[in-house]
């Protein structure tokens, strides 16, 4: 996307979008062609003024609380109005954003929103928690590694980590009181699980990472299953200890009749993500493919054999799904605009120089951009951060030989992690909205604790690369 990169300097691949990208007739083009480059013109010093200008101009308009999409639009004009005049930035940047949109990738985008969402509607959340409860529900603990498993099972179908704790935490957080677990475990294992729907395959923040370092989006979703599962089993353990230092034993202290019945509708809400990855991996569907396979499967499910999904929860799940899908495919086309600015200001090319200065070893470079990730993770949401940083990253992720694969699930995870932390963190504002006698300061502690585990995740996933790579490279 933004950014005119190459893979490995390999000259086969295909450009993404960028600073002086091919446009047929093009303004950045025309000129070049007519002899009139803007940035031959321009000094050293102009082009530093009309960086720290558009950042300002971002940064200004994000601080007003105007929509990030439309922050980067406009940033991202300015950038190119101070470059190469109004009218032709103007004509640039309608370009950037047609093209940017114009990919059979990004086409399932909203295919998997609609899957998530007729699956929310269709109330799945409640079959796969009860399923998760006859599974783990004897276990010290049980029904908060249920509520874990569920979650990321749900937050798998869904992609949607703040639909996942709403729907998940409104069935589990009561029932877990109920039981005696403290109000902080309760509120921080569902905030924490629901965020595994931006690591679990199918990821909406894959496909838009695919886009910018055009990886494939198979190898991708198959390299966030390890760590998924890696981090989920993570979480239930930190609550299994906690429940025995607790001397609460939950779940674990029911009878087998209060066992829920197993119903083969949640067994019916797994086979779609089976239905789903495995079409991918055994090469019977590309992902956008695999995606509208997933709507189709998800209706019949809930409308024909479940019937759970009426009328009314369908025209529900179209309209939540065309204004999530026009969210992320506007801060797509922002993203795009304000990386093409950086492109034609040649900042990835100055911070790529500066890092290869500093004779940076790989792991230093690695620490230093997880805790900036980390970081933005408490400001920005996982799309965001994705389309607007790695295009400038990716320069020197290149010449350190970084496997961009594994590079994209260390930074799933960081944001992964963010997703719990505030002041952005929506997970944990999404707990706290489920009882009116939760404050957020009490769902932060209670999350902090498995943000924790999150970080144990990710450092065992930057020193076995292979846990991220196994399956990538089982298929090749």
């Amino acid at each position: 996307m933004a950014g005119l990169y190459r893979q490995g300097g390999d000259p086969a691949r295909r450009d993404l979008l960028g600073a002086g990208r091919t446009h047929q007739g093009g303004p950045s083009q025309r000129r070049r062609r007519r002899g009139r480059d803007p940035l031959r013109r321009r000094p050293a010093r102009s082009l530093h003024v009309i960086f720290l200008t558009t950042v300002l101009a971002l940064f200004a308009l994000l601080i007003l609380g105007t929509p990030i999409a439309i922050a980067l639009m406009i940033s991202g004009l300015v950038g190119y109005v101070l470059t190469i005049d109004f009218e032709p930035g103007l004509n640039a940047l309608a370009q950037i954003a047609y093209g940017d949109l114009n990919s059979f990738v990004i086409g399932a985008i909203p295919l998997y929103v609609l899957m998530g969402q007729i699956m929310l509607k269709g109330g799945a959340g409640k079959d796969l928690f009860d399923l998760a409860q006859r599974v783990v529900g004897r276990l010290p603990g049980g029904l908060g590694v249920a509520a874990i498993f569920a979650c990321a099972i749900f937050a798998a179908i869904s992609g949607s980590s703040t639909a996942t704790v709403a729907t998940i935490g409104s069935i589990s957080i009561p029932e877990m009181l109920k039981r005696g677990y403290s109000r902080r475990m309760t509120a921080g294992s569902v905030a924490v699980a629901g965020s595994l729907g931006i690591l679990i395959p199918p990821s909406i923040s894959f496909i838009l990472y695919s886009l910018v370092t055009n990886t494939s989006v198979g190898k991708l979703f198959m390299a966030g299953i390890l760590p998924g599962i890696l981090l989920a089993l993570l979480f239930a353990l930190y609550t299994v200890v906690q429940s025995l230092r607790e001397n609460r034993l939950g779940i674990a202290e029911q009878t087998t009749s209060e066992t829920p019945p197993l119903e083969w509708r949640a067994l019916g809400s797994l086979a779609m993500i089976i239905i789903v990855l495995g079409g991918i991996y055994l090469g019977f569907f590309t992902p956008t493919e695999a995606a509208a396979v997933g709507v189709v499967y998800a209706l019949a499910l809930t409308a024909i054999f479940t019937r759970t999904l009426t009328a009314g929860l369908f025209w529900a799940a179209l309209r939540d799904s065309v204004v999530t899908s026009a969210m992320i495919l506007m801060l797509i086309a922002g993203a795009g605009i304000f990386g093409n600015t950086l492109s034609l200001l040649q900042v990835p090319q100055a911070l790529a120089g500066w890092l290869d200065s500093l004779q940076l070893a790989p792991w230093e470079f690695l620490i230093a951009v997880n805790l900036l990730y980390l970081v933005l993770g408490m400001f920005m949401d996982a799309s965001a951060a994705i389309l607007v940083t790695v295009p400038i990253l990716l320069p020197a992720l290149q010449a350190l030989n970084i496997d961009l694969i594994w590079f994209g699930v260390i930074l799933v995870i960081n944001m992964e992690i963010g997703a719990v932390t505030p002041p952005v963190g929506m997970n944990l504002f999404v707990v706290q909205s489920l009882r009116d006698d939760y404050s957020i300061r009490e769902v932060l502690a209670g999350s902090l604790p498995y943000a924790l585990m999150g970080i144990l995740g990710l450092i065992i996933v930057m020193l076995f690369p292979q846990l991220a790579l196994f399956l990538p490279n089982l298929v090749n």
